[in-house]
């Protein structure tokens, strides 16, 4: 594992946490997710994850945002949980949606990526509709 994710991963820091995502039966390094920028008072935070290409399309990044949303949410205390992701990122965005997260907005033409530009998503999922879709 790189000394990047290892850094993320100490949790040093009481406005975010993350983890490593491996695979149990090797402890393969998969990716790592994190929800970061805590705000105590409005019980928000942001999910960010990377998975290693090699994994896509397996399950491991739907099961890790399903799980960091439910720590947000159960042990940290959190309200909302937002991400931004890029609008040609249609994998992560059905597994998002799959996840309890729906899309609250876009930035557009935010992001120039490989010559052309894009708009960012914003999506969100609150408690209340967490727990409903339980």
């Amino acid at each position: 594992m790189s000394e990047q994710f290892q850094q993320w991963s100490a949790n040093r820091d009481t406005s975010s946490v993350g983890f490593s995502i491996e695979l149990t039966e090797t402890e393969e390094f998969v990716g790592h997710v994190t929800l970061f920028g805590r705000n105590p008072i409005n019980q928000s935070a942001t999910l960010a994850i990377i998975v290693g290409p090699e994994f896509h399309g397996r399950g491991y990044g739907s099961d890790a945002v399903r799980l960091a949303v439910r720590y947000g949410f159960l042990q940290l205390g959190l309200n909302r949980i937002e991400l931004q992701t890029w609008a040609f990122n249609a994998r992560g965005i059905a597994s998002y949606k799959k996840a309890g997260f729906v899309e609250e907005g876009r930035r557009r033409e935010a992001v120039f990526f490989n010559g052309r530009r894009h708009d960012e998503v914003i999506m969100a999922i609150l408690k209340d509709d967490w727990a409903g879709n339980r």
